[in-house]
């Protein structure tokens, strides 16, 4: 029996130490803050009193860029999840 408890501390200080280099390489892998310019609202700037056609055209430019912000966000996003998959991930869960 003292021998089975002897060995059991062994293997407890190993899995101390495998735990500590986990949390370590884990922690290597914060994430980087999102760019300011993918939290950005879009706005029309329709006001009342604005033609119809101008109004629209208004939309049209707020929509468009609305649109290549949600891109580059996105290109962003996947070329850092790229990044982190390719990293070494032995032992990381």
């Amino acid at each position: 029996m003292v021998t089975f408890c002897a060995a059991c501390d062994q293997t407890e200080a190993r899995l101390d130490a495998v735990g500590a280099e986990r949390g370590a390489r884990a922690a290597e892998r914060i994430l980087p803050p999102l760019p300011e310019d993918c939290r950005a609202l879009s706005r029309a700037g329709v006001q009342e009193g604005d033609r119809l056609d101008v109004a629209l055209l208004k939309i049209d430019r707020a929509l468009t860029r609305q649109n290549m912000r949600t891109t580059r966000c996105a290109e962003w996003f996947d070329q850092l999840r790229a990044g982190l998959q390719s990293l070494p991930s032995e032992g990381v869960e």
